[in-house]
């Protein structure tokens, strides 16, 4: 799938985006079939598309955010600023991409990782290899916050030890 620039900068101008969030309690399967029916029903769109899945309220209630964008660039879509400076107005033929990208204080020093899933037109192409490899990352980055959060615990642990004494 390719886009003008020009429309790529309406769409990110305007907010001429498709926004959806799901809700993920702590505890639940991380399934992650609803994010991809959403994904399938607007891959079609020429405005880009947003759909996240938030566990434990979202990377801004101190949980963690899973992402799906379509983008020409790879930063996340509320980086306007960025990436008005970054698309050219009259570059034709620009491929749309769908990234992955998860953000949780645990992921980084900027709380966030991304991801390049595939161009659209492989997602249309294979979708299901690509859901496969979507799923796949976002589970190795959650068993990464996992271990990082159980090294956190044991050295709380360890310190409150040493303090005990």
């Amino acid at each position: 799938m390719q886009i003008t620039g020009e429309k790529a900068l309406e769409n990110i101008s305007e907010d001429a985006i498709y926004f959806y969030k799901d809700n993920i309690l702590d505890g639940d399967p991380i399934a992650l079939d609803n994010l991809f029916m959403i994904l399938d029903k607007h891959i079609h769109d020429d405005n880009f598309i947003h759909i996240a899945g938030e566990i434990n309220g979202g990377v801004t209630e101190g949980g963690t955010t899973l992402t799906l964008e379509t983008n020409i660039v790879n930063l996340p879509l509320r980086y306007t600023n960025q990436l008005k400076k970054l698309i050219w107005p009259e570059k034709e033929d620009n491929q749309v991409n769908i990234y992955m990208i998860i953000e949780n204080v645990d992921v980084s020093q900027s709380n966030l990782k991304i991801a390049l899933a595939s161009s659209v037109a492989a997602y249309l192409d294979d979708a299901a290899s690509v859901k496969i490899k979507m799923s796949q990352w976002f589970d190795e980055q959650l068993a990464s916050i996992v271990i990082a959060q159980n090294k956190i615990e044991e050295n709380d642990e360890s310190d409150n030890k040493t303090s005990d004494n």
